[in-house]
């Protein structure tokens, strides 16, 4: 007979025995099976299983121990455990006790058969404590002493299979989204926090339980709580905070015993992540029913819980937390070590302080767009640029611009030198502007206000655009071009929200943010005559003070540049006034616009630049309308084709076409 065979016997027997004693005289009479059953009990067998032998034995005793936190066995909780699975192996056994008692397997009458009828209250909330490490206990039973202990399939799994070591990977159903950190699988190195790691797993090694960690800020929360899982040797269960809702629904009580024995069974600790402020009242519940229902039991368990919180939240009380850490933003240093780290890890040749400039990613950010990027064949930094802002905007809610990746350089921007000089200096500020702040020491002269804010503004046509590109291009960053229509909303509120996300966004990614016709957003605040000039105040009010917080690349542009509040003006370091172009630029215009292979003497080229006064965009409009035409007719670009072009963007315009205009061309427009 083996081990476990022989203990739920001997508890029936002892319950018999109990019964008798306490005026259930001849219990078994109604029962033959149990009776049939327990003549097995020899003192054969008796004396086989107090000797306790074998691996059955050793499992047993071993759970005894673990669920008490390595003391000596429980007697109680040894006794409950037996009857626990006395009822689930011989179902006749749990009627008998129902029969008898109201109740199946009870901590009750485990107090009972040891000699303690009377226990206090206390002394059941801590067998049942114990029990519910690895069976399912009816918390909700009134008296809680009668509450049912049923085992589940983990425990019988564990107990009676002899090659079953009770920790395969079973997660709890409720939990399915749930993450699984074992503390043997490989983890890349913490290229920074290394130190912080260290100071919290120290921390919770010296606590056995009742411990919360909470990490809160930026970015690599999770990953941190890993790497401290894997400094003390333990496997960690993550869940995201969503999930929690579930701990205010009917199936509550389930959810806690579920999680609990998962967490024993694998010896692990619980980490709960992407918590914050909104959703408590997303729930409508508050912080401390959120503490009694979701952290309280699993401490209660001793189980050490991680919570990983969004921002720099912090609880309404916090005596609660035992140790707090935050994770600021990566400075551009630790960006550049965490470049280096997966650089050297993936053997990819790559300037990081280039890289930490330009990206102002997090650590996870990082890993895994150098992850996207190894992958990639080409693996210019373009492909990185693209890589990482796709990475991001794939969160974006709602699009409130679009992204692009120019391709013209100075080369195609037709503009005065001293224009150009401006724009090379801007590309220059953008790429070594860090060397003024940290090697020549000017961060503390310049605390906020580093943004490289660039002010264009001329007629339209002029090349503001083509500007925006042309410097986005020249530093290898995609352009976001800011849709204004989406930004700005009527609701109170809204349009600072909006811009918040634009700047965050731009602020990880360092994209070349592009606010064209800027006026309608960055105009003069007015007199407050109503209650919406006061809020619309506000807005303009936020951007000033966004824009001095912004660590990156905004460019503005405007047809109208007495329109733009002068406060903006002040908070631009560059300023450049596009005005119409002289006869040299257009020329350069006209060439670089006709197709090279069209190129023949009777384009007249010099004729176009002299008698037509017109912007670099009104000289795109006629080359491509006269090219349509002249596809059109299966003919060569000519000057007859130009002309009328000329003539239909001068009716666009609204302008007076005079008769001698034409000039030595008049005959072709006759």
């Amino acid at each position: 007979m083996k081990f476990l065979e022989t203990a739920i016997y001997a508890v029936m027997v002892r319950t018999y025995f109990y019964f008798e004693e306490t005026g259930r005289s001849n219990s078994f009479e109604h029962f033959p099976y149990l009776k049939t059953l327990t003549e097995h009990f020899t003192d054969d067998a008796l004396e086989i299983w107090e000797r306790h032998e074998g691996i059955q034995a050793a499992r047993y005793f071993e759970l005894l121990r673990s669920i008490g936190d390595g003391e000596d066995v429980d007697p109680v909780v040894h006794t409950a455990l037996d009857l626990c699975l006395a009822v689930t192996c011989v179902p006749e056994f749990a009627v008998y006790l129902n029969y008898y008692t109201g109740n199946t397997a009870t901590v009750q009458l485990a107090f009972e058969l040891e000699g303690s009828a009377f226990p206090t209250h206390e002394n059941i909330v801590d067998k049942l404590r114990k029990l519910q490490k690895i069976c399912r206990v009816d918390w909700k039973k009134v008296p809680l002493s009668c509450a049912a202990v049923e085992a589940d399939h983990r425990l019988l799994s564990h107990l009676f299979v002899e090659k079953s070591t009770g920790d395969g990977m079973l997660p709890p159903s409720v939990f399915r989204d749930g993450e699984w950190y074992l503390c043997e699988e490989p983890l890349h190195p913490l290229f920074v926090h290394q130190e912080l790691a260290d100071e919290c797993a120290e921390w919770l090694g010296t606590r056995r339980s009742r411990s919360v960690l909470q990490i809160a800020g930026a970015g690599g929360r999770r990953f941190l709580a890993k790497h401290i899982a894997r400094l003390l040797g333990q496997n960690l269960f993550l869940v995201s905070a969503e999930k929690c809702k579930d701990f205010f629904t009917e199936a509550a009580g389930d959810l806690k015993g579920e999680l609990i024995r998962e967490l024993f069974w694998q010896k692990g600790m619980f980490c709960l992540y992407g918590l914050q402020a909104e959703m408590f009242d997303k729930w409508q519940v508050t912080e401390e029913a959120f503490w009694k229902e979701v952290v309280q039991p699993l401490l209660d368990m001793g189980l050490p819980v991680l919570l990983c919180t969004e921002g720099r939240y912090s609880f309404y009380d916090s005596s609660m937390i035992g140790k707090r850490v935050e994770l600021n933003p990566l400075t551009r240093e630790e960006r550049q070590q965490v470049f280096e780290g997966f650089a050297d890890m993936y053997g990819l040749p790559i300037d990081c302080v280039r890289y930490s400039v330009r990206y102002r990613l997090a650590a996870e950010e990082i890993a895994r767009a150098m992850e996207l990027w190894r992958q990639d064949e080409s693996r210019t930094e373009q492909t990185f640029a693209r890589i990482s802002t796709q990475l991001l905007s794939g969160r974006s809610k709602k699009a409130l611009g679009s992204i692009s990746y120019p391709t013209v350089g100075f080369d195609d921007l037709k503009v005065p030198d001293e224009v150009r000089g401006v724009l090379e200096q801007i590309c220059c500020s953008a790429m070594n502007g860090y060397r003024i702040f940290e090697e020549w020491g000017l961060g503390q002269q310049y605390p906020y206000g580093r943004a490289v804010t660039v002010m264009l503004s001329g007629p339209p046509g002029t090349g503001k655009t083509m500007t925006a590109q042309v410097i986005a291009c020249e530093l290898g960053l995609p352009l976001y071009q800011v849709d204004l229509s989406s930004v700005m909303d009527k609701y109170i509120g809204e349009t600072e929200k909006h811009l918040e996300d634009i700047f965050s966004f731009a602020e990880k990614t360092n994209v070349v943010l592009f606010f064209d016709e800027a006026d309608a957003l960055f105009g003069k605040r007015g007199e407050v005559t109503e209650g919406r000039d006061r809020y619309a105040n506000m807005e303009v009010a936020y951007i000033l003070q966004r824009i001095e917080q912004f660590d990156g690349i905004v460019i503005l542009s405007t047809n109208f540049y007495n329109n733009i509040d002068k406060a903006f003006l002040r908070r631009m370091k560059y300023a450049i006034k596009y005005q119409m172009p002289d006869e040299a630029i257009r020329r350069s215009i006209w060439e670089s616009c006709l197709p090279a292979e069209q190129f023949r003497e009777e384009l007249d080229i010099t004729y176009l630049a002299t008698q037509f006064e017109f912007t670099g965009g009104m000289i795109k409009n006629v080359v491509l309308k006269a090219s349509v035409t002249a596809v059109h007719k299966g003919e060569r670009l000519s000057m007859e084709h130009l002309l009328q072009a000329i003539r239909a963007e001068y009716g666009k315009m609204e302008w007076p076409v005079a008769a001698g205009m034409w000039g030595e061309y008049g005959y072709l427009m006759m």
